[in-house]
């Protein structure tokens, strides 16, 4: 059998290799990787300067979402995934003031009462109105998708929107809470109100079981030593080692169903490539494209697919910069500012920089407003500006690195589950056949592994049935 994986991100790698691996009875594939750019790995970016290591996209991916380190461990980097450096402490800047994160506090609910109780992240106000959730009938209605901060006001209130919920999960998404989808992105929360009522009481019980389990409250994040590029570099490395075909540089510029089931892809270098099956692993606008003919309302759902912008902004100091040592890991913005949060990469991870520099990642995105188009000048001069007076920089950084990522990050609006199946129910007449990563299913490193794997074994295993027919 003959793949076609169109993309070279971390979505498309992982499709490659577990086409190329062969399971289930199914023997390895023959594998066609194109993608456009120069380079391999999508957001996936590590650069070294000197001793800095500098990440331009993610900088890590939590553990208990196994793809990511199951794909390292296989590519011969398990012993290079790391965890984080010293005590972990979360912070959110509310009301001019870095507040530890309360003990016990989730992305939206606490799963310890007093440490929210008692926590100046919110005012008495605040936590008056989260406590009418307690009183409260449910609010959900079956079948009905709602966004995310409508529901959360609804039940618990604007301070936790505000302070908790667009800092932590609206970071994560790129988005605003109020216009991201409940079922698509935090479906938990329609079970909690469905099993418990109250969203308080479903937290609080799920942290004493937590806690019953004798499950500590450390950092589930993990990294590897060389940065994620080095995952990116590992898996290319072994996709050659077993015969793929990996295109840089290359587009597809049509595809073209074939009667059996297949595709004949025209590339921008002139060929002509016939496949068995394909995975469309590039992003929503270039999937859009190549599925407007063959199979127009797909297409339709996944551009439907809204899109938003990110920055990273890296800022180096030297250490002497500062009055007082930075060892936090950073911070969440819970208030007016120019960046969403902050990452000390020094701090948080081993090998990041050397012993005197204190390496910083700043996040702009889109939600922002007008500071996330502003020009490389001017958002340096926002971002290291608000990052000295927080931290008492008494001078400018060292080195800066704007790494910006325009129209790239999903959103994952209400509505988001229903455009998935009208993607997956527009190819049902071909099979083979199949839209991967963050477009549709999930926007960290773990899920996009996860999912270009799993797609591409579903693309195989078509195949590998529609012979089996055609022999019997």
């Amino acid at each position: 059998m003959r793949l076609l994986v169109v993309g070279g991100g971390i979505t498309g790698l992982a499709a490659a290799w577990e086409a190329v691996l062969g399971r289930d009875g199914r023997g390895p594939a023959e594998v066609l990787l194109v993608e456009a750019s120069d380079r391999l790995g999508g957001k996936l970016h590590t650069e070294v300067v000197d001793d800095l290591l500098i990440e331009h996209g993610p900088d890590s991916f939590v553990s208990y979402r196994p793809a990511a380190i199951r794909l390292a461990e296989e590519v011969g980097l398990g012993e290079e995934v790391i965890g984080t450096s010293g005590a972990r402490v979360v912070y959110l800047r509310s009301r001019g003031r870095l507040r530890p994160l309360p003990s016990g506090m989730g992305m939206v609910l606490p799963t310890r009462l007093g440490p929210f109780v008692t926590t100046g992240i919110l005012s008495p106000l605040d936590k008056l109105r989260a406590g009418l959730d307690l009183v409260l009938p449910r609010q959900l209605r079956d079948g009905e998708d709602v966004a995310i901060g409508a529901f959360l006001r609804k039940r618990l209130g604007g301070g936790i929107v505000r302070r908790f919920a667009d800092p932590m999960v609206g970071g994560i998404y790129g988005a605003s809470v109020d216009e991201l989808s409940l079922d698509a992105v935090l479906p938990s929360l329609r079970v909690d109100e469905a099993t418990h009522r109250s969203l308080m009481l479903a937290a609080l019980a799920a942290g004493r079981k937590v806690r019953a389990a004798g499950r500590g409250p450390g950092s589930p994040f993990r990294t590897l030593r060389g940065g994620l590029g080095s995952l990116v570099d590992a898996v290319a490395s072994r996709l050659r080692e077993r015969g793929a075909d990996l295109r840089l540089g290359v587009r597809v510029d049509e595809l073209r169903p074939t009667g059996a089931g297949g595709a004949r892809a025209v590339l921008s270098d002139g060929s002509v490539e016939s496949v068995d099956a394909v995975v469309l692993a590039g992003g929503v606008a270039s999937s859009a494209a190549l599925l407007a003919g063959p199979a127009p309302e797909s297409a339709s759902a996944v551009s439907r697919v809204s899109l938003a912008t990110s920055t990273v902004v890296t800022l180096a100091y030297p250490a002497s910069a500062f009055g007082t040592p930075v060892v936090s890991h950073g911070w969440l913005e819970a208030g007016p500012a120019p960046i969403s949060g902050v990452t000390v990469s020094s701090a948080k991870w081993a090998g990041r920089a050397a012993d005197g520099t204190v390496l910083i990642r700043a996040f702009v995105p889109e939600r922002l407003g007008a500071i996330a188009h502003a020009e490389d000048q001017v958002l340096l001069d926002a971002v290291v500006r608000h990052v000295g007076e927080v931290l008492g920089a008494s001078r400018e950084p060292e080195l800066t690195r704007v790494a910006r990522w325009p129209g790239v990050m999903p959103k994952y609006t209400v509505g988001h589950l229903a455009r998935v199946a009208e993607t997956e129910a527009g190819l049902a007449h071909l099979p083979a056949w199949r839209v991967a990563g963050s477009a549709l299913r999930g926007v960290g490193v773990p899920d996009c592994v996860a999912d270009g794997r799993r797609q591409a074994g579903l693309a195989l295993d078509r195949v590998s049935a529609g012979r089996a027919k055609v022999g019997s």
